[in-house]
């Protein structure tokens, strides 16, 4: 922060070289520092879960309808286990990491992203779009490393021929942390695709770049040349929208005769949010309403 200035995170999505390519920017240090306050993160965790929750954001804004949502499985060998966020249109983002204690030796002056990760696993997208099957697209993991692995997913499942450069600088808590974007659309000319890919060098380090001037100062710093036009911003957050009454209406699903078996068992029953690690408590009376609710 500068100047004692809160910026909020956001997305700038931004038409370039007159409608040739697109691309989305990312300031997302808030909702990564939220998650790594929920989970406990260690430093490379916090790297790895908030550069997949970065790309998540940009996944969910590309959606159309506000009841839809993207989920991405990154499932590696390394010491991270399953990666798993969830995007939705309105800019809000979750997820979580089955080891978040785990960390892993630095490469040089680096947070070893990929050996936390693993090299070898796949990157699952599904996008619930409200249709009778959701689409799912899977690729290999290229380096573990988050964004050259959404890049071959978007090249790949979606035939779209991207950039993705996604950072996070961490001390204690998070400096900063943000990605970008850049795609080419169906009928763009050679000159356009030169463009960007000369560009190409000039998006590394992206999170230190937007520690130093943040979203918009970023925009201007690194896209100017390719002629950007921002067609919307949208303020993106950490949010869980877990509740009680989703809790019950999934216990409710479960049928009597499993409920009947948890007060028995157990006497009650704790469900856990892996996502905001919310536990909520239900005693054996609660337990018998909702019985009666599997009646109805």
């Amino acid at each position: 922060m500068q100047n004692n200035i809160i910026y909020p995170d956001g997305l700038l999505r931004i038409s370039l070289l007159g409608g040739e390519a697109r691309a989305f920017l990312m300031e997302s240090t808030h909702l990564t520092e939220r998650a790594r306050r929920i989970h406990s993160l260690s430093r490379t965790a916090t790297a790895a879960l908030g550069r997949t929750l970065t790309v998540t954001c940009a996944l969910g804004c590309m959606l159309k309808g506000k009841d839809e949502s993207v989920t991405c499985r990154v499932e590696g060998d390394g010491p991270a286990g399953l990666i798993l966020t969830i995007g939705k249109p309105d800019g809000t983002v979750k997820g979580f990491v089955s080891h978040p204690s785990a960390d892993v030796p630095r490469r040089g002056d680096k947070l070893d992203v990929g050996a936390f990760v693993g090299k070898t696993g796949t990157l699952t997208v599904i996008k619930d779009m409200r249709l009778r099957e959701p689409y799912i697209g899977q690729v290999p993991l290229v380096s573990g490393e988050i964004g050259e692995d959404f890049a071959m997913y978007f090249t790949s499942s979606e035939q779209t021929p991207s950039m993705v450069s996604v950072g996070v600088l961490t001390g204690d808590t998070t400096v900063s942390a943000g990605g970008l974007i850049i795609q080419m659309l169906p009928g763009a000319s050679e000159a356009a695709i030169k463009s960007v890919e000369y560009s190409a060098g000039m998006f590394l380090g992206i999170s230190k770049t937007l520690s130093e001037y943040h979203l918009e100062g970023t925009l201007e710093q690194l896209l100017t040349h390719l002629e950007p036009e921002v067609l919307e911003r949208v303020n993106i957050k950490y949010e869980c929208d877990c509740s009680r009454e989703r809790v019950e209406r999934a216990l409710v699903s479960m049928g009597e005769a499993e409920l009947r078996s948890m007060i028995a068992e157990q006497g009650s029953a704790d469900v856990d949010c892996h996502f905001c690690n919310t536990r909520r408590h239900f005693t054996s009376a609660d337990l018998e309403a909702l019985i009666l609710k599997t009646r109805r």
